[in-house]
């Protein structure tokens, strides 16, 4: 940790972190709390970096929403994960200041471990839209959220179900909104912000629209497919490294 450093200099790194991780949002659409997080308690309280990215991401992925035309039947299928979602990481999250930090780093760990193994591995789970898988996946991404900022089993739950690509940006987009939206509440009312947090937290959103918008710019550029490998398999390192560190 690193948290001795001046506020400015702390300030500009967390930045750096938000605008790297929009790049990656933008040029994938997804991977940005797990971008952030993967980064983010090297320098700073794991509590305070799912604080800091309550606001962005609930703004990141409210853009990516609406940007599907017709988002609004998808919102009407999966309002029962979204509730389950929002409400369970509302809760969860109120608990972050009183969470032991090594217990947040683990869970952030195996957040990572699960987004990477998800998106280098395709699973085949015979999940469905019935309102058991539905509830059943909202609250336990609700509660990794809440403590990680990570909702892993959103995005398996979304790859599974194979939707098209246009509903899979919905879809995603509307339920990380929805548990973002539950997350920033929770903060809040656990009283989380502070003079520090705060202003940071709200230019983090501008910093990561930047980055995203340069990461939109890049993606015809690169070769995705090689890039979308080596980022998450470095995930899955760091979420490894991060595990065994809080551990041993």
């Amino acid at each position: 940790m690193i948290e001795a450093l001046p506020p400015l200099s702390l300030a500009a790194l967390i930045l750096s972190t938000f605008i790297f991780a929009g790049v990656v949002k933008g040029a994938f659409g997804i991977g940005f709390p797990s971008v952030a997080m993967s980064i983010l308690p090297f320098f700073i309280e794991p509590a305070l970096a799912v604080t800091l990215l309550a606001v962005p991401i609930v703004f990141l992925n409210f853009q990516q929403m609406v940007s599907i035309k017709g988002w609004q039947s998808i919102a009407r299928r999966f309002w029962p994960t979204a509730l389950a979602v929002a409400v369970t990481a509302l809760l969860v999250s109120q608990l972050l200041d009183d969470v032991p930090s090594q217990f947040i780093s683990i869970c952030v760990g195996i957040a990572l471990i699960i987004f990477a193994l998800t998106g280098l591995f395709r699973l085949d789970l015979p999940v469905n839209d019935g309102l058991g898988w539905q509830l059943g996946i909202g609250i336990g991404a609700g509660i990794i959220g809440g403590l990680t900022a990570i909702k892993a089993p959103i995005l398996i739950y979304s790859v599974a179900m194979r939707l098209p690509r246009d509903t899979f940006v919905a879809t995603t987009g509307f339920l990380l909104f929805s548990g973002g939206t539950g997350l920033l509440v929770g903060v809040s009312v656990g009283s989380m912000f502070n003079s520090f947090l705060l202003p940071v937290s709200a230019a983090a959103v501008v910093i990561s629209v930047v980055g995203f918008k340069i990461g939109e710019a890049v993606r015809s550029r690169l070769q995705p497919e090689l890039f979308r490998k080596l980022l998450l398999w470095l995930l899955l390192i760091l979420g490894i490294r991060i595990v065994l560190v809080s551990l041993f």
